[in-house]
């Protein structure tokens, strides 16, 4: 009777230490399991930042990127310095329609050149015109340039500016010589405009 008291009470413990077993088994287990889960969800998100930074760090790269900058060569013609030797009797005209006038140059730009070289160019002829000799005619009311180069020198261009309206010529005054006992009198009179001749080229020079 004790025997089996004993056998029994030697399998009861038996029973509960490999209950006891299973049990602590089990919960090792669920441990191992959930730190599985833990450490996969930690590196999910790790990833997911790493990949967050990335973008960030590349569109931050993109926006400060410095602007690309094209540089365009650009050669300006340096200036003849044989222009500085022309000589016009004048730069600027006032012409009513119909009428001619001509600027007598006074100098060229060297002694090679001569009058058989001028070439001349109106920028508008509806206003002025000018012929080969530099005779310019107002057309019609406005402004515009004549230019003035040269065969041998295209690169120089002489502006003369030409006004065409209703400007009149100047008024031409005269004076009367004081005389004892007598007032100095000044009268002022208008030429006839019809009547105005073209100016001769050599006869101005």
């Amino acid at each position: 009777m004790d025997n089996r008291r004993r056998v029994t009470r030697k399998v009861l413990r038996q029973r509960q230490l490999g209950a006891l077993a299973v049990i602590a088994f089990i919960v090792l287990l669920f441990v191992v399991l959930l730190a599985k889960c833990t450490k996969g969800s930690s590196g999910d998100s790790g990833s997911s930042k790493a990949e967050a930074t990335a973008t960030t760090t590349t569109t931050i790269a993109a926006t400060t990127a410095p602007p690309e900058t094209t540089t365009v060569e650009t050669t300006t013609a340096a200036a003849n310095p044989k222009a500085s030797n022309v000589k016009l009797s004048k730069r600027e005209l006032f012409l009513d329609v119909g009428e001619t006038d001509v600027p007598i140059i006074q100098s060229y730009p060297d002694q090679n050149t001569g009058e058989a070289d001028e070439v001349w160019k109106s920028m508008d002829p509806t206003i002025a015109t000018v012929n080969s000799s530099g005779y310019i005619t107002g057309v019609s009311k406005g402004q515009t340039f004549i230019v003035l180069s040269f065969k041998n020198y295209p690169d120089i261009e002489i502006e003369i500016k030409v006004n065409v309206g209703d400007v009149g010529t100047p008024a031409i005054a005269t004076t009367t010589p004081l005389t004892p006992g007598g007032t100095e009198t000044t009268t002022t009179a208008a030429p006839d405009a019809g009547a105005a001749a073209i100016p001769n080229r050599e006869a101005t020079a």
